[in-house]
């Protein structure tokens, strides 16, 4: 136990010395993301939202709300384009068939048919879990078999129907596939613009 002269000895030098400065403690909480920020900061340091400014709030909730239904339309691209992949690869697994055919290169044909249908089921797996990348390699293989069947049948591509209506759907995918390319694309860059944010 300190005795009286002790305590008091003890109060003088603690009146000696600094004394902490007392911070009145305030808070806001951001109505986004819940984080706790001090008063006098206008916009969350957590996610940059407006903390005080209504005229800044309804700006950020249109940016919030363009920025979803950008990524809603480009998931929408990336989704057909992935049903495409899966059309394909059913389609070119009935290249099957091709095994009751006759001729010496039936063999062949359906080889090829069921590597294509695979490398297709592949691609359309693939693209849910890294679309850009997957979409991209089946956009450049369509462009390398487009290219192989027009211009090994150039006369008949541009002459017959059967080749106007090969040529057209080609383009026709390459198209689905491309837009599923740059919506993959536009994903990847509003999910780093919400990293950025949140």
């Amino acid at each position: 136990m300190l005795s009286n002269k002790q305590i008091l000895s003890v109060q003088k030098i603690n009146a000696l010395l600094p004394q902490p400065g007392r911070k009145k403690m305030s808070a806001t909480i951001c109505y986004y993301c819940r984080y706790i920020n001090e008063t006098e900061y206008s916009f969350c340091t957590n996610c940059g939202y407006p903390l005080h400014d209504n005229v800044l709030v309804s700006a950020y909730k249109k940016i919030i709300r363009e920025r979803n239904t950008a990524l809603f339309k480009a998931e929408s691209s990336v989704l057909v384009a992935r049903i495409v992949l899966y059309i394909m690869g059913a389609f070119l697994s009935l290249g099957i068939f091709f095994i009751f055919a006759d001729g010496n290169q039936k063999y062949f044909i359906v080889l090829l048919a069921v590597l294509l249908s695979g490398l297709f089921f592949f691609l359309a797996f693939w693209s849910q879990k890294n679309p850009f990348t997957a979409l991209l390699t089946a956009f450049v293989i369509l462009i390398v078999f487009s290219a192989v069947n027009i211009f090994g049948k150039l006369e008949q591509s541009f002459t017959t129907i059967a080749g106007i209506t090969g040529m057209s759907l080609c383009l026709a995918l390459l198209f689905v596939v491309l837009k599923g390319v740059q919506g993959a694309y536009r994903i990847n860059l509003i999910k780093q613009q919400m990293q950025l944010h949140i």
